[in-house]
Parts: C-alpha cells; sequence; structure tokens
C-alpha cells in the first residue's frame, strides 16, 4: 500500500472521544463529541466560539439557508434555534473573548418524537425517518414562513417501509442524502454536506423521467440492513398524494456513506454508496450507442478493508477511515467493466493510498484551496480537530523520481536520527522513572506522618484507637558463652497500610538515671528496615548490661526515622551528567523525618528471674552498694578511712494496698483474699509489661533473681488494721520485698511504688469515698516521719568535712529508710 506524507494542521484538542461529527458552514465549523453540547468553532480564530447545550446527546445536525440550526438529540425529537452570530474577526475583543454558554431549552422543540434516527433539510422540506414497531416510517415536514408569524410544522405526507432485521446492526442509524440533476454537466459544486449533483442522464436514468423533467430532488436513504431506498420530492400534488418510494439496490451491510464523484472530464457521472464493512457500489451510465445515448447504467461493487467508519468523496478520490488508518482511494481505477474483469474485488485496497493520519472518526467535506491542494477537516479519537492538506500529483511524482543513492542516504539519516531520538528518550525515560520513583517514596512517607498526626490528635480528645505501628518489648534473660545477660527484646508491629521499606530505621534509646559511671547515661541502637508489609512484625534484640553494670531501671524510647538522602540512592545519582547537581547535595547530613512511638520503662520487676533462690555458692560475686559506693569516690578522689564492709542482713520493706482499692480498679470483686494475694502478684509482675513467654505465678510467695544476680522473694499476705479506719477493721494487702541485696530492695521497692502510681490514676473515677481515718494514727505517722528527717538532716551535715565522709553515712542513711518503712502508710 502507497503512503503518502500530508501536512497536518491541528486546530483544537478536545479529549479522547468516542464518537463525533463535523460539518463545514462557512468560516464555522460545528462540532459534536457524543455528548449533549454542540460545539461552534471559528476557523479563522482556531477556538471554540460558543457552546450550545442540549437536553441529551446530539446525533445529528442541519444548517437552513436563513441561518436556522436543526439538531435531533437522542429520546427527544429535533430542536430548532438560531444560529450563533459570528464575531467580528478584526475586533481585537472579539479574539480575546471567552466561548460564549447557550442552553437551549426544551420549548425549542419542534417536532418530539422519541423515536427519531435521522432527518434532512431539503428545499424548505423536513425529511424525518423514524423507527416503529415493525416498520420504517418517512415523514415529511413543511417549515413555516417566519415572515408570516407560522411556527407549526405540521406534516404534509408520509411513507413506511417494512422493517428487516436480517443484515441490521445494532446501533447503527439511517444515512440520508439528496441528490440534484446537474444543469452544468462540468458543474462540481455542491450546496452543504449531504446535498449532491448527479449529471442529468444517470439522473434520469435511476430515479424516472418525471423527477428529472421537473429537476426534483431526489432523497436517498440506506436503512441499516444495508436496503438502498429513494423517492423525489417535489411534485405539483406531493401534498394531496404520497410520494413513491421504491429500492434501488441492496449492499447487505449498514450504509455509512452516500455521495457522487466525478470520474475523468465529464463531470459528476458516479453515484457512490460505501458500507461499513468495506463494501463500496459505484453507480455509472453503461457504453453509449452509435446515436450517443446511454442505453442503461451500471452497478459496479467492489470491496476494501473494513470496517469503514467515515468517508467522503472529492472529484474522483474516495477518502475513507478505518479503525487504524485514514485512506485515499482513486475511484478511476474502479470504475469500467474491464477493470472489474481483470482485477478481483480484494486487490481494490492494494489501490489506496495510506494518508499517514490514525483513528480519524468524522469527516467534513474536502475542500479544495486556490493552489489546488485538497484539505479534509477532520475529527480523530483522541478529541483534535485536524486540517490535513494533500500533496498534488505533481509532488508525488518528485517524490518517485529520487536517485536510489539519495534514497539510501536519506534511509541511513533517518536511521541515525532515529537513534540519536532513542537513546535521549531512553536517558530521559530513566530519569521521569527514577524521579516518579522519589515522588511516589515521598508520598508514601507524607501519608504515615498523616496517620501518626491523626492517632496523636485521637488520642489528645481520648478516643480509644490503636496507634498504626508501635513498638513493645520484653526482658529476657539468655545464657551466651556460659554467661547470662539481660536482653530486651523489642517487637516493631506494622498496622498501618502502607508498607515500611528502605529508608525506615527504628533507632532506640536507653537512658539510664542511675548511672555509677562518669560516662554517657544513654546509648542508641539503630536497625534498619528492609521492607515490613501491613500485619507484620519485626524483632530486634540489644543488650542491657555494659562492663558488669546494670541498667535499671531504665527508659526506653523508640523512635521510627526516616533518612531524606534515601530519596536518591548513589547509583542514581550517577544517572545526572556532571552540568547536574542532584536534590542530595542540598540535603544535610541529619535531614530526616522522625517519629515517636512508645515510651517504655523497664524496672526490677520486669527483670527478675522467677524460680527457687540459688545458694551462695551459685551466686557470682558481684560488687555491692558499699563496694560501688567506694569505687564512685575513688572516681572523684575522695579519700576515705578503710573500713570493713558491713554485713549484708535480710533487708524488708512493705506496701499496704487496701483491698478496696485492688477489687474494684482491678476488677477482682468476686474473689477471696489468698485469691486476691495471687492476683496482685501476678499484677505486679505481669500486669505491665508482656510477659514473653513466662509462666504466671500461683502462690503468693514468689522467689527469684534479681539483675544483680542476688536472691529476692516477694510475698502478698492479708492484713488486718485495727487502727487506721474509725468505722471498723480495715483489710489490707501487704506486699513485701525480703533481700540480702540494698540494691534489690531500693529497686523492687521502686517498681511496686510505680505500678501503684499508675493504678491511683484511675482510682478517683472508678473508687468511691474512703471511710473516715483516725486521727491519731495520722498524728504519729507525722510525728514519726519528722524525727527520722530531723535525723536525715544530721546525717547530711555531718555527711563531709573538709572533703572526707564519714563511713557511717551510708549505713545511716539505710537506717533511716528502713524505719521510714517499718509501719508504711495504707494505699486507700
Amino acid at each position: 500500500m502507497e503512503a503518502v506524507r500530508c501536512s497536518v494542521d491541528c486546530w483544537a484538542d478536545f479529549g479522547e472521544l468516542l464518537s463525533g461529527r463535523v460539518v463545514h458552514t462557512g468560516t464555522e465549523v460545528l462540532l459534536t463529541t457524543g455528548t449533549s453540547d454542540l460545539l461552534v468553532f471559528s476557523g479563522q480564530e482556531k477556538r471554540v466560539k460558543s457552546i450550545l447545550q442540549f437536553d441529551s446527546p446530539v446525533t445529528s445536525l442541519a444548517v437552513s439557508d436563513k441561518n436556522r440550526l436543526y439538531a435531533l438529540c437522542q429520546s427527544h425529537g429535533l430542536y430548532c434555534t438560531s444560529f450563533p452570530q459570528e464575531c467580528s474577526s478584526q475586533s481585537v475583543s472579539a479574539q480575546k473573548c471567552d466561548s460564549s454558554v447557550s442552553t437551549i431549552s426544551r420549548d425549542s422543540i419542534v417536532i418530539e418524537d422519541g423515536k427519531m434516527q435521522a432527518f434532512i433539510l431539503v428545499e424548505g422540506i423536513l425529511v424525518i425517518v423514524s423507527l416503529q414497531e415493525s416498520f420504517w416510517s418517512f415523514d415529511l415536514y413543511k417549515v413555516p414562513n417566519c415572515s408570516t408569524g407560522a411556527t407549526v410544522y405540521r406534516k404534509h405526507a408520509s411513507v413506511h417501509v417494512s422493517q428487516n432485521t436480517v443484515g441490521a446492526r445494532i446501533g447503527s442509524a439511517p444515512v440520508l442524502a439528496s441528490v440534484y440533476p446537474s444543469k452544468d454537466s462540468l458543474s462540481k459544486g455542491r450546496t452543504c454536506q449531504g446535498h449532491y449533483l448527479l449529471e442529468p442522464l444517470l439522473f434520469r436514468l435511476l430515479f424516472g423521467v418525471d423527477a428529472a423533467l421537473v429537476h426534483s430532488p431526489v432523497i436517498l436513504c440506506g436503512l441499516p440492513d444495508g436496503r438502498l431506498f429513494f423517492f423525489p420530492l417535489l411534485f405539483p400534488s406531493w401534498g394531496e398524494q404520497k410520494p413513491r418510494i421504491r429500492m434501488l439496490h441492496s449492499l447487505e451491510q449498514p450504509v455509512t456513506f452516500m455521495g457522487t464523484s466525478v470520474i475523468g472530464e465529464q463531470g459528476p457521472q458516479c453515484l457512490v454508496i460505501v458500507g461499513q464493512m468495506g463494501r463500496i457500489l459505484l453507480i455509472r451510465a453503461s457504453q453509449t450507442s452509435s446515436d450517443g445515448k446511454a442505453a442503461d447504467c451500471g452497478f459496479i461493487e467492489q470491496t476494501v478493508r473494513g470496517p469503514v467508519v467515515c468517508a467522503c468523496v472529492n472529484g474522483e478520490h474516495l477518502f475513507y477511515s478505518t479503525s487504524t488508518t485514514l485512506l485515499a482511494l482513486p475511484l478511476s481505477k474502479t470504475a469500467t467493466s474491464e477493470s472489474i474483469r481483470q482485477e478481483k474485488p480484494a486487490l481494490l485496497s492494494q489501490s489506496a493510498v495510506c494518508l499517514s493520519v490514525s483513528r480519524v472518526i468524522a469527516l467534513a467535506e474536502p475542500s479544495v484551496t486556490p493552489t489546488g491542494h485538497v484539505q479534509l477537516l477532520l475529527l480523530s479519537h483522541s478529541g483534535r480537530l485536524l486540517q490535513v492538506t494533500l500533496p498534488q500529483e505533481s509532488d508525488k511524482d518528485s517524490v518517485s523520481r529520487l536517485t536510489s543513492s539519495k534514497v539510501g542516504q536519506t534511509v541511513k539519516d533517518l536511521l541515525a536520527g532515529i537513534g540519536n531520538v532513542w537513546e535521549r528518550a531512553t536517558s530521559v525515560k530513566l530519569q521521569l522513572q527514577l524521579k516518579n520513583n522519589v515522588l511516589k517514596h515521598l508520598n508514601q512517607v507524607i501519608n504515615i506522618c498523616s496517620l501518626f498526626l491523626t492517632y496523636q490528635k485521637s488520642s489528645q480528645e481520648g478516643k480509644d484507637c490503636k496507634p498504626p505501628i508501635s513498638c513493645h518489648g520484653v526482658a529476657k534473660w539468655s545464657t551466651l558463652l556460659q554467661k547470662e545477660a539481660l536482653v530486651l527484646t523489642c517487637t516493631l508491629e506494622n498496622l498501618s497500610a502502607y508498607v515500611l521499606d528502605q529508608g525506615w530505621t527504628l533507632c532506640i534509646e536507653v537512658q539510664s538515671p542511675y548511672s555509677l559511671t562518669a560516662e554517657g547515661t544513654s546509648k542508641t541502637y539503630s536497625f534498619a528496615l528492609k521492607k515490613l508489609d501491613c500485619g507484620q512484625k519485626m524483632e530486634v534484640n540489644l543488650p542491657l548490661e555494659s562492663r558488669g553494670e546494670e541498667f535499671v531501671p531504665v527508659k526506653i524510647q523508640c523512635f521510627l526515622v526516616y533518612s531524606l538522602q534515601s530519596l536518591l540512592h548513589k547509583e542514581e545519582c550517577r544517572n545526572f551528567s556532571a552540568s547536574e547537581i542532584p536534590v542530595s547535595h542540598f540535603l544535610e547530613d541529619k535531614s530526616c523525618i522522625s517519629l515517636t512511638l512508645n515510651t517504655l520503662t523497664l524496672d526490677w520487676l520486669d527483670c527478675l528471674r522467677i524460680g527457687q533462690p540459688a545458694s551462695h555458692s551459685e551466686i557470682p560475686k558481684q560488687n555491692s552498694v558499699w563496694e560501688a559506693t567506694c569505687i564512685f569516690l575513688s572516681s572523684r578522689r575522695i579519700h576515705t578511712e578503710e573500713q570493713p564492709m558491713p554485713k549484708p542482713d535480710h533487708h524488708v520493706v512493705a506496701i499496704r494496698i487496701s483491698f478496696d482499692l485492688l477489687k474494684t480498679v482491678l476488677s477482682f470483686r468476686d474473689c477471696s483474699s489468698a485469691v486476691l494475694c495471687v492476683s496482685v502478684l501476678n499484677w505486679l509482675l505481669f500486669g505491665m509489661f508482656e510477659t514473653g513467654g513466662q509462666k504466671f505465678v500461683e502462690s503468693a510467695v514468689v522467689c527469684a533473681h534479681g539483675p544483680d544476680r542476688q536472691p529476692v522473694r516477694l510475698l502478698a499476705k492479708e492484713v488486718i488494721l485495727s487502727d487506721v479506719n474509725s468505722e471498723g477493721p480495715l483489710s489490707v494487702v501487704e506486699v513485701q520485698v525480703q533481700s540480702s541485696s540494698m540494691a534489690a530492695v531500693f529497686g523492687l521497692h521502686h517498681a511496686v511504688l510505680r505500678r501503684v502510681q499508675s493504678l491511683l490514676k484511675d482510682a478517683p473515677m472508678k473508687c468511691a469515698n474512703p471511710g473516715q481515718l483516725k486521727g491519731q494514727r495520722l498524728c504519729e505517722a507525722v510525728r514519726h516521719a519528722e524525727s527520722l528527717y530531723k535525723d536525715l538532716q544530721d546525717s547530711q551535715s555531718s555527711a563531709a568535712f573538709g572533703g572526707v565522709m564519714k563511713t557511717r553515712t551510708s549505713e545511716s542513711l539505710f537506717d533511716l529508710y528502713l524505719q521510714l518503712r517499718e509501719n508504711p502508710l495504707v494505699i486507700l
């Protein structure tokens, strides 16, 4: 198939379209795009001048010689409105004015019929084709004369044709055209789209002598089943007598186009009908006899590759569009009977010329420029309004006369240009892909940050909701190389709808405010994430000991950090040219996004190893508080007298909590005192932190080892106090901490108090007011606390003298602490 390079000028772009029509009227172009909008486009200004909005999609349209616009709307009927006035092209304001939008009301409907399929306006008569239940109806309406004030369209005649469903295609509409007898055999003009001229000889042979004598236009109709009908329009008694409708031919497929063609220099002497599946019917007069009169007309059928979406005729060329490309077919090669005998019907497509324009859905009537070039106005599937200028025959011949060497060099240049364009396009495509990936990752990071902000806002408002991403921890004892170590296992859980991929880092900061060394009191551990999908978990382990020193209690803060440097990797930065500066150059080393997760506190209760206490021979030797104090003083160059280390005694501290408080806050309402004591121990050991696979205790006495590897003992028992409540005896649960290690006693006592403090936050909301307390017991407790406070001040005043601390100071402070805890207050 031969290809021709055409000049294409894009006038406008309306976006993706499924259907449309183009009608060229003077300097304006009427466009339908398959919607209820009718666009009036100015060909001089290259812009949409006005928009007419109807109630339903516009399927067909026509313009009368009196500037009246007729539009057929789906399921409504035929509208008639005035044609929009053209803005002056010489005015500057007219060139800059915006498109006017006019809404056409239903008052403009002149013929209301939802079954109308097509119409044509000929000589002041509206011919309307409608589909009834079992037949096609052709109704003729006389257009009223506006000068006389008449506005009613009255039906003057109607003819019917039975419906044939065989060969009909669903969704196809009838095609109407009017054919006039041409008085001048050399006339090539036509009034507008859908109105054609035909030489008188062929007109008389096809449509009869009567129509030719009165010069009546003939209405041609191609039905969806492929049948072609015609009837003359003008007769002296056409209002009193029905027009006679006759069948011309059957194309056996829906009709796409009907028109006339000029072959040679004999004028419009060929009638052309094109079917949707590619069948073409050419009707022309047969060879004349010796007297010069034509004996008959011949019907020539040929086939091209379909489907044919739209078509038009100019001179001896048929322009038609398939679903892919626009083609030009010379009809002079197929209009003779000799060519039909010599060529097979399938070879007709080889004569078509490709115009290098794809996906055309609508064609307007061709026009010829003063220089002789043929111009086509078309609408593409992509929504572009294009003006295509075809080269003349002389231009085609000059191209074919190129020498083979020049053709080869031209091909080489084109291939080299294609290679260069391909390399540049590949580089641009790679850069665009990298930038799209960066934007995609950044958008995901922003979405995750937005989830955290929403969760924080909900938490501040008191709503009970789960965090999108959380981190939980549990302390475990592990044995490595015959050495026991305390390890913190943190579990990162992703409950959001986004993936935590490369660039995200889990940071865990361990802070110990009770460090005995002069080094830093906090450490940060970082764990890079590879890919954590929605609903997945990731576990990380980190040690909690350093140089034999126990980091208990410790505060653990968890963060999610995203480094902006990860948006542009090193491999990606290499793709930039030397003159370009990557974005990562402008990012500082610490440019990152930090999201705060959970804050955990790990105390002595969380680090206990529950089990039978080991013998003293099995417990490894550790530095006691006394030795640690001496090490601390030595590091500060404070000299003390060598005194024997005090003997470790069995120390006991107690905390008393009322039964009512525990039963109410912990929901232990219907249980005995023995069960309550066991439940309190389980709450202290496992209620504030995850168990990490440990079993719950079943006894009111728990033996364990502390983080300093010293044996400890926890005891919960019921105690009846008679001197506290004025209303009677008060039942309390006494939790005792027993150990020979002062550090263990201090640590466990502090851990129990921390849990009780968290318990008291909910106590005012859940508990009733306590009973009346005895004032004598309170006074004794106050006097006891005042005496201990005085002893504490005396110990502090004698703690340092000339930079030397007395060796008995630690023992006195510890004795004061034990005395303070001998008769503890009751937590109500």
